[in-house]
């Protein structure tokens, strides 16, 4: 094996160098992963633009990765040279309360690849062994790769009780939207997906949405009013993060319904209606990442439960990161999830 590797190392804000580094050598319980794909996450581009309260420059960026074994640490038996495997971007301290009531991603100690620690935007990163899984012979590695964010989205799903029957809405269709789209239709629930770019909408019904809405041209409190007898959605959950957006969730969903916040602005406090939150009796959610979410997301992938080939709207190889970044920064038309590959 070589002693360098190229990585895509955020020097500073808004700087992203292509650069040798050292190839990590994996600890006890570690495994050193060859990486096939990566995901680029909207959490990549805060951390570019130092938005995310997690990433500080100079990091290697990225956390949604698929490869194959190249090295096992000591103490790794389960484990071998040239398995192709998914990574969970987790680091734990397997001792704290969380870790031993199995909220290992509430850990007190939690570190994550790419945030605090050496991302998958480079050929090679290291990973615990507990946190690989095996990659499903029909799932391919770019695909596989974005089993992170299906775990994610599936945690945030689970977390909200949704029942067969359920009316359920959706605001944002990027990949986060998108993938929530399906395992809330795998509940076996009536959905509504809303967003303002028309090419997403129209995905969201091909993925199998009953209703979709244009937030720039209709009303979405008018619209679900419509479809629910003035009743109101049984579960509302926004994957966009912003102030508007976030408030909004209050008036679309019913008394004693649930609201999950999978996006987030970033600010200390956004406008939420509290007297509706207190007197309709609300329940609202928070989600971070997940917690044996990965076997089950992988499975649904192996069954085509989750179609994952829509949402890969771009490939681009590790030398053009940074342009990958800022494309979906600027929220560039056609652009919805780029995969990094290295062949």
């Amino acid at each position: 094996m070589k002693d360098t590797m190229k990585a895509a190392v955020l020097k500073e804000l808004e700087t992203i160098v292509i650069e040798d580094v050292p190839v990590p050598e994996p600890k006890e319980d570690q495994v050193l992963v060859q990486l096939k794909a990566t995901g680029l996450c909207g959490s990549d581009v805060d951390g570019y633009t130092g938005h995310h309260p997690m990433i500080k420059p100079p990091i290697i960026l990225g956390h949604e990765g698929s490869g194959i074994i190249a090295k096992c640490g000591p103490g790794v038996n389960e484990w071998k040279v040239g398995q192709p495997v998914v990574i969970e971007p987790f680091f734990t301290c397997k001792r704290c309360p969380a870790c031993r009531a199995g909220k290992y991603n509430l850990c007190t100690h939690l570190k994550i690849t790419g945030h605090q620690l050496p991302g998958t935007l480079a050929e090679y990163v290291i990973a615990e062994a507990g946190f690989v899984h095996r990659k499903p012979d029909n799932v391919p590695f770019e695909e596989a790769a974005i089993a992170e964010p299906t775990s994610g989205s599936l945690h945030a799903v689970e977390r909200c009780g949704i029942r067969l029957g359920d009316f359920v809405v959706i605001i944002g269709c990027g990949t986060m939207g998108s993938l929530t789209l399906q395992h809330v239709l795998n509940k076996g629930a009536e959905v509504l997906v809303s967003d303002t770019v028309e090419f997403k909408l129209k995905k969201a019904k091909e993925l199998g949405a009953h209703h979709t809405l244009n937030a720039k041209n209709e009303d979405i409190k008018k619209k679900v009013k419509e479809l629910t007898d003035g009743i109101g959605a049984d579960c509302v959950i926004e994957a966009v993060g912003l102030p508007a957006t976030l408030g909004l969730t209050v008036s679309l969903v019913k008394r004693g319904g649930t609201i999950m916040l999978i996006g987030w602005s970033g600010k200390a406090t956004d406008p939420f209606n509290l007297t509706s939150l207190t007197l309709d009796e609300l329940t609202v959610l928070g989600t971070l990442g997940f917690c044996n979410d990965f076997p089950v997301a992988l499975k649904m992938m192996s069954l085509g439960k989750v179609n994952l080939k829509p949402i890969i709207s771009h490939r681009l190889p590790l030398e053009d990161v940074e342009e990958g970044i800022k494309m979906l920064r600027r929220h560039e038309e056609g652009v919805w999830k780029i995969v990094i590959t290295y062949d």
